[in-house]
């Protein structure tokens, strides 16, 4: 905890402080019994099952096939057992995917469930009655569950956002579309469990055992399915720079450069990760020209000339193919025309060219000129921008320029270059 920052600190002893209150409160008020210390034995022990087969989201944060067993408990059962029971859900985790996990996080995790599966219950309480399933609470259930999935989210992009130095707001938005699918296939389970726990009691719950795990391997595939689509760009970028010399390390370099202009700018989450595909296979094209080409130290012949000029269009077409790329070829296509519509290869201009490849071009142009070349060795940092400030303008977004000579100094450019790869995805 000592090296976490400070604002998390105070956010997580604020949340495990009133998650203690809620649980040992509603915990004193329980009139105990028999029954109810083998509920909480029995929904714990699926809890911390369930707890302990996380999918990691795309931006920090993970859902598991908890949420069924935790809407379950809130249904059928008052909060000092749905409350002991999300507890021993986040605290008792295992397996090789939460192996490592620090203290700090499952407590933050178990409270964070407290308060949430709390809010959750009052709602049920509100309505007065529990374990009906007369189409009226149903739908206060689907309620109780709704409240339970935003007031969860709510809390971890709060964490996320003081942990990883983000707006909060973003995460949340970024997370929401990736939770929503895990919702709609648990909340259903979940309902299902309570009714068939209320007239089958324990051993029909494992009916359900099998459903949940398709459950969760289904959400997994979808995530994996996304993580494919990342090592297909690793791929395309690996190829391109096992083919020029040159690029080798450029296409990272401008990645993260780029990032940089678009946090300057304030860009969303979503804007800044279609940012770093188009900035990472901004040069794919080159695929395409030949090698001699490409790693010639001598000046280029006009046809020469014409075939790299040639790589947007090329890299364009390659990108087209990828369904998943959204329309990052448009990006790609014109990340070398000028801010004077003298670039090619459509000669657009100011803000007919994308704004994506207008950011592309000022950290591309700036790695270029920082970079040794056959030809010549890079220039030093102030070189460089003094160099950008005199095409701002005509070959470069003039805002755009002055957002990077602000963003970028020499430390974090030479931080950037000595970085490893750029991630396009992240995970806490």
């Amino acid at each position: 905890m000592k090296d976490l920052p400070n604002n998390f600190s105070k956010f997580f002893y604020f949340i495990t402080i009133v998650a203690s209150l809620i649980c040992l409160g509603s915990i004193l008020k329980m009139d105990w019994s028999l029954r109810a210390f083998l509920s909480v034995l029995i929904f714990g022990l699926l809890a911390s099952a369930s707890e302990s087969l996380p999918v990691s989201l795309p931006r920090g944060g993970y859902v598991t096939v908890s949420f069924a067993v935790f809407l379950c408990v809130v249904i059928l059962f008052p909060l000092g057992i749905s409350s002991s029971v999300v507890a021993i859900g986040g605290l008792f985790v295992f397996g090789k995917e939460v192996r490592g996990q620090p203290l700090y996080k499952r407590i933050f995790n178990a409270s964070q469930f407290v308060v949430s599966i709390g809010l959750a219950s009052i709602l049920i309480e509100f309505v007065g009655t529990r374990g009906s399933f007369a189409p009226r609470l149903i739908l206060i259930y689907l309620g109780a569950a709704v409240v339970y999935m935003f007031t969860n989210m709510t809390i971890v992009s709060i964490a996320l956002g003081e942990l990883q130095n983000k707006s909060p707001w973003q995460i949340w938005l970024n997370n929401i579309r990736w939770s929503i699918p895990n919702f709609i296939a648990l909340a259903p389970l979940g309902l299902l469990m309570a009714l068939i726990y209320r007239n089958y009691g324990p051993f029909g719950l494992l009916l359900l055992f099998i459903p949940l795990l398709v459950s969760r391997h289904s959400f997994q595939l979808y995530i994996d399915m996304r993580e494919n689509y990342l090592n297909t760009v690793e791929a395309l970028v690996q190829a391109l720079e096992a083919k020029d010399t040159y690029t080798s390390g450029h296409s990272e370099r401008v990645g993260k450069y780029a990032v940089a202009i678009a946090e300057g700018i304030n860009m969303s989450e979503d804007k800044i990760e279609f940012l770093k595909y188009a900035a990472v296979l901004h040069d794919v094209g080159k695929i395409g020209v030949s090698e001699a080409i490409l790693n010639k130290e001598g000046k280029l012949l006009d046809s020469e000339w014409e075939a790299i000029r040639s790589h947007p269009v090329i890299g364009e077409t390659i990108i087209k193919s990828i369904k998943f790329m959204f329309d990052i070829g448009q990006v790609v296509r014109h990340h070398h025309e000028r801010y004077d519509g003298k670039g090619y290869p459509d000669g657009i201009q100011g803000e007919d060219i994308p704004l994506e490849s207008r950011i592309i071009a000022v950290a591309d142009t700036y790695d270029a000129i920082t970079s040794d070349r056959s030809y010549r060795k890079g220039k030093t940092h102030e070189e460089a921008i003094k160099e950008l400030k005199k095409v701002a303008g005509s070959q470069l977004d003039p805002k755009l320029v002055e957002v990077f000579c602000k963003a970028v100094t020499t430390e974090s450019a030479s931080q950037i270059i000595n970085a490893g790869k750029v991630q396009i995805a992240s995970s806490y």
